[in-house]
C-alpha cells in the first residue's frame, strides 16, 4: 500500500499518543511502512480534533485520517474507525481526483 501512495506523489504520517520507542516496537512487530509521529503531550491530536481538548491525558485517540494539500489546508477528514485498510483506498481515490 504505501508504494501506492508513493506513485500518487503523497507522503502518509501515522501519529499516536505513544512513546517513541513504543511507536518503533509498533513499526517493527507489524511491518508498519509510514512515518509514525509520537504526541505524548497528546497537542496535535487536539488541534486534529482526535482527542477533545481540556479533559485528563486519554493515551488513545478517535481514528481519524486528512487529506491535507500542499498548501498545508484539510482537505478532506475522514472517519478511520475501521482501520488503514478500509480508509487507504478512499483516500487513494481522492487524491487521484484531486490530481
Amino acid at each position: 500500500m504505501a508504494d501506492a501512495f508513493t506513485a500518487a506523489n503523497c507522503v502518509v504520517l501515522g501519529a499516536s499518543f505513544d512513546s517513541v520507542a513504543d511507536n518503533l516496537a509498533f513499526k517493527t512487530k507489524f511491518d508498519y511502512q509510514f512515518e509514525l509521529l509520537s504526541d505524548v503531550d497528546e497537542q496535535v491530536g487536539v488541534a486534529y480534533g482526535t482527542r477533545d481538548p481540556g479533559t485528563e491525558k486519554v493515551n488513545f485517540s478517535k481514528r481519524f485520517g486528512y487529506l491535507i494539500g500542499p498548501d498545508g489546508v484539510i482537505v478532506k477528514s475522514y472517519d478511520v474507525g475501521g482501520g488503514f485498510a478500509e480508509f487507504a483506498p478512499t483516500a487513494l481515490a481522492d487524491i487521484r481526483a484531486a490530481g
